[in-house]
């Protein structure tokens, strides 16, 4: 891809890392200093785990051209090397191009701080599908709780039904979020969080365009051969009103359960267990609740 044609820069991490790190600038700023291309490795929580040959060969080109124009962050490790934690695509196709070392800037970050930096700009990438801007959004979310991934969409739900529990939290949440632009963790739990629960088949689907919306009704089937078939109807053009007319004789038990999940969740006697059980709980209401909402 040629100088001219080649689209216009985005900010790596920018702003949204140095309002959600403390201690880290925007990355759009010059680099503090290079590092040999040998001396980097990748992230332990870069959430990317295919990189397509073809866009990494496109970036290389550009880079003998023009250089690697936004700087990586890394972090120091024993030895003299240094992880990445924003900027490994870069990193890879810098080592493609043939380049012996890459502008970095050089943070001393914790894993916590790692964790929200590699999926900051994960959510920065312009192919992003659904499926991976979820899960990265979930990163961030985990990252911010200082939970398992596994865990945070249940404590988000926790927090939003009692926010009083700990609004130093909620506040950093919906710091976080904010930053990040598009929608409220509340928002996010509701709806798109979901799309991580459903088949394998559906989630394809996802990642190849299909509507989160018309997904979410979709997999609420149990049956393969069904969903193959509300699949192909979504890929003709059937509407997200459409799909839930052809479904909704298999959706009554899930609706039953939803019905369950939500007295469960007003239920008195949750603030009469010990604190462990009742996290526990919550736990598992939550789980049910990502599993559910968002139609």
């Amino acid at each position: 891809m040629s100088a001219k044609s080649r689209p216009a820069v985005r900010p790596v991490v920018g702003s949204r890392l140095s309002g959600l790190v403390s201690g880290v600038e925007a990355l759009s700023q010059p680099a503090s200093t290079s590092l040999p291309v040998a001396a980097l490795q990748a992230g332990t929580f870069q959430p990317r785990v295919h990189f397509a040959p073809e866009a990494l060969e496109d970036l290389a080109r550009s880079i003998r051209e023009q250089g690697v124009l936004q700087p990586l962050l890394v972090r120091p490790l024993a030895g003299g090397r240094y992880e990445i934690m924003a900027g490994e695509r870069r990193w890879r196709a810098a080592s493609l191009a043939g380049l012996a070392e890459v502008p970095v800037l050089i943070r001393d970050l914790d894993d916590a701080q790692a964790r929200l930096a590699a999926a900051v700009e994960n959510l920065q990438r312009e192919n992003l599908n659904v499926i991976e801007e979820v899960r990265a959004r979930l990163q961030v979310a985990a990252a911010t709780l200082n939970v398992p991934e596994t865990e945070a969409v249940a404590r988000m739900f926790a927090l939003d039904r009692t926010p009083e529990a700990d609004p130093e939290i909620v506040s950093r949440l919906d710091t976080t979020f904010g930053a990040l632009g598009r929608e409220s963790w509340r928002s996010f739990i509701r709806n798109r969080a979901a799309v991580l629960n459903l088949p394998e088949d559906v989630q394809t689907a996802v990642r190849l365009g299909l509507d989160y919306r018309k997904a979410l009704v979709i997999g609420r089937v149990a049956d393969a051969d069904a969903r193959a078939k509300l699949l192909h109807s979504a890929e003709a053009g059937a509407t997200v009103q459409d799909l839930r007319a052809q479904v909704a004789p298999t959706a009554e038990p899930a609706e039953g359960w939803q019905a369950v999940a939500r007295r469960l969740s007003h239920n008195r006697a949750l603030d009469n267990l010990d604190p462990a059980r009742r996290k526990k709980v919550e736990r598992l209401l939550g789980q049910v609740r990502a599993l559910l909402d968002g139609e």
